[in-house]
């Protein structure tokens, strides 16, 4: 059965007193994030502040620009913040534990460095009773402009190289893990494949030397996401390992004044290969 622990700055979901989530609201205010994520009793498959990318935080949401304002990385310590916004939580809204489920709802605030709220973020997060292989976590992301009207963007590049195509709800896999086997809904499995194209889903695939059982993690898209299936910007090499729907990989979403995004995704943890219908 499921259990939800509360301390100040953080959520912890269990089965059977086993830590499956924890959901992360740090007091910096930076942004909240999960970590780490593992089956029951199985080690983390994710990894939190890396040296290469101290933004990257287990499974987080986060993008590149939101009018013109940096919401993806951070400024150094005691940089000048001049250009940055922080995802600064604002109040848990529900906690729910049932025998079949535990789910978190939260509100954010997309807050510039002059204090401007761009954007009021809902977020849901429900994790469902895992059967001996499998884990199924949904996300909901609900993202309203507030009183002005807001760019969803990116910038853009080449794909692979100086690209900055990433924005919206991303998972940086434990470099202890890497490099690992990436395959998308479409059969594809080289990361320049995938990249930039639309598929339904993408996973990651890879034996953990905690306890040499093979261990992955998948994203579906929700068929009701915008621009579904959505295009993929993934990472898999050595100590850099990243699956990541980018729906605005072609082209930004615009919002109007108190205009809502709503993105949804089902975040599949398994033991073994990947199973495609398990994905469908």
């Amino acid at each position: 059965m499921f259990s939800l622990t509360k301390t100040q700055h953080s959520l912890t979901i269990a089965w059977n007193d086993q830590q499956v989530l924890g959901y992360h609201f740090p007091e910096d205010g930076n942004r909240p994030f999960c970590h780490p994520l593992n089956l029951p009793g199985a080690p983390p498959l994710t990894m939190n502040e890396p040296g290469d990318h101290v933004h990257h935080q287990g499974l987080w949401v986060a993008w590149k620009m939101v009018n013109d304002v940096k919401f993806w990385e951070q400024p150094a310590q005691g940089a000048d913040p001049t250009g940055f916004g922080k995802i600064v939580h604002q109040r848990i809204i529900s906690l729910n534990t049932t025998t079949d489920s535990a789910s978190i709802t939260t509100e954010n605030a997309w807050i510039d460095w002059q204090n401007t709220i761009h954007l009021n973020e809902t977020r849901r997060i429900t994790v469902h009773s895992p059967s001996d292989n499998t884990m199924q976590i949904s996300v909901g992301l609900t993202l309203r402009a507030t009183e002005r009207d807001v760019v969803l963007d990116l910038r853009r590049g080449d794909p692979g190289g100086m690209g900055r195509y990433y924005s919206g709800m991303a998972i940086r896999f434990d470099n202890i893990i890497t490099p690992g086997k990436l395959l998308d809904a479409d059969g594809r499995t080289e990361p320049m494949d995938i990249f930039g194209k639309q598929s339904k889903w993408c996973s990651f695939t890879s034996q953990h030397p905690a306890d040499n059982k093979t261990y992955g993690i998948a994203i579906i898209d929700h068929p009701d996401n915008p621009r579904h299936p959505t295009p993929w910007w993934v990472r898999n090499r050595e100590n850099y390992c990243l699956i990541h729907p980018s729906p605005v990989y072609n082209e930004p979403f615009n919002l109007a004044p108190d205009e809502a995004l709503t993105l949804r995704y089902r975040v599949v943890l398994y033991r073994g290969q990947p199973n495609a219908a398990l994905f469908a």
